[in-house]
């Protein structure tokens, strides 16, 4: 299917990005965290296709060196908290990987992706990631789109990690008003240079879309938290006949849109259903949207 911008589409879902961050408290004390000795022992989460997950980086995670990570004798051994995750699926995919600028610092994430046997195939580095200031499209943050294809390297597992090149080096960051300035092309006052720590704890989020797709991802990450605390906090309606007729209806109506090429409409349909209590709706929109 092809994608009209998504731009019209946040605006129909009535969705704003938020003014920051919830304020987190880093577990930042390793020498207490059991280290994994070796990759093979790490926890791992299954990625599937779509898929979100926002993840805080600290020692309240499992904890690996960098020299286990790198398969190198001559790393650091700077021991890291770490995320792994499972590639169960031959079939190409998209990664979305954001970390976020909170409070003049931000996780200085890498990207490792090794094969069945744990051999390192690819690595990114928080220097591969590319900014971008706050805006309609989200949060002040650096994020990095991975496309990820099984069958020609192997791929297997994903870990991130931090970036221990990257520590102690400063982001540098685009003043809002200069953000402002830009977008209604006109010469905005001067500010003080703007930067961001790169540091080893942090928020950072991971979405996979189709590789088709992967235009939805902006999307998939930020409906992926929302519409689950919205089938959390309301009642799932009546599981009639007639319940269940009115949401096929709009399953209906939604997949003719999405056929037209009209994802306003689809996503005006999302929202009216989501209000009459079918909270389902702006998932099963996402889903149509990530195949």
């Amino acid at each position: 299917m092809k994608l009209k911008p998504l731009a019209t589409l946040f605006m129909a879902l009535s969705l704003s990005a938020c003014s920051g961050l919830p304020e987190q408290a880093f577990n930042t004390d390793l020498d207490k965290q059991t280290c994994c000795s070796n990759l093979e022992a790490l926890p791992l989460t299954t990625l599937s296709t779509p898929f979100h997950q926002q993840v805080v980086v600290d020692a309240e995670l499992p904890i690996l060196s960098d020299a286990v990570l790198l398969s190198s004798s001559s790393a650091s051994h700077q021991a890291l908290p770490v995320v792994g995750y499972e590639i169960t699926s031959d079939a190409p995919f998209a990664l979305l990987v954001r970390s976020y600028v909170d409070n003049q610092a931000l996780f200085a994430a890498s990207v490792l992706v090794y094969d069945e046997n744990w051999q390192l195939v690819a690595r990114y580095s928080a220097q591969d990631f590319e900014y971008h200031p706050t805006g309609m499209r989200g949060l002040e943050r650096i994020e990095k789109v991975i496309t990820i294809n099984p069958q020609l390297n192997g791929a297997q597992y994903i870990v991130l990690a931090s970036d221990f090149s990257m520590l102690g080096q400063k982001l540098a960051r685009q003043h809002p008003e200069q953000v402002y300035a830009e977008s209604q092309n006109i010469i905005g006052s001067k500010q003080l240079p703007l930067v961001a720590d790169y540091q080893a704890f942090g928020v950072i989020e991971v979405t996979t879309s189709a590789s088709s797709n992967s235009a939805v991802l902006t999307l998939l990450t930020e409906l992926g938290t929302q519409t689950k605390q919205e089938q959390n906090s309301q009642m799932t309606p009546s599981t009639s006949p007639e319940a269940l007729d009115e949401w096929e209806v709009f399953q209906s109506q939604i997949d003719t849109a999405l056929e037209n090429n009209d994802v306003q409409q689809a996503a005006a349909l999302a929202n009216q259903a989501s209000q009459q209590g079918y909270t389902q709706a702006k998932d099963y929109l996402v889903e149509q949207l990530a195949k």
